[in-house]
């Protein structure tokens, strides 16, 4: 089993199995060179990918990038209801936007990122 230096670093199959290699090699206890030679892999290989997977940003941590929020009646003199993001942008919703609506808008921003 051998990776090339070729492969763009953005396959994401290539990424993690060198993260797992690299797990591999930091809970042993074994040389550069004798753990390449197990994994088959070449040296350098293995410090490209090193660099390469420490350059990357740390991963996203599992909590909601968007805050629990409650939704209370709205007075008869509203006119809009205002979700400010941690980003920056504001969304704007009719003041009778059903809470199903919002609850959904909501849930899709959590699968990605603002």
């Amino acid at each position: 089993m051998s990776d090339s230096s070729a492969r763009p670093s953005s396959d994401a199959a290539a990424t993690q199995r060198w993260v797992e290699r690299l797990e591999r090699f930091a809970a042993g206890n074994q040389t550069v060179v004798a753990f390449c030679a197990a994994e088959g892999v070449s040296e350098s290989n293995f410090y490209l990918w090193r660099r390469r997977l420490a350059q990357l940003p740390a991963p996203a941590s599992n909590q909601p990038k968007v805050v629990p929020i409650r939704v209370a009646p709205v007075p008869a003199s509203a006119t809009l209801i205002e979700l400010a993001l941690p980003s920056g942008p504001i969304l704007r919703f009719p003041a009778d936007t059903r809470p199903e609506l919002l609850v959904a808008v909501l849930r899709g921003l959590e699968e990605r990122p603002c």
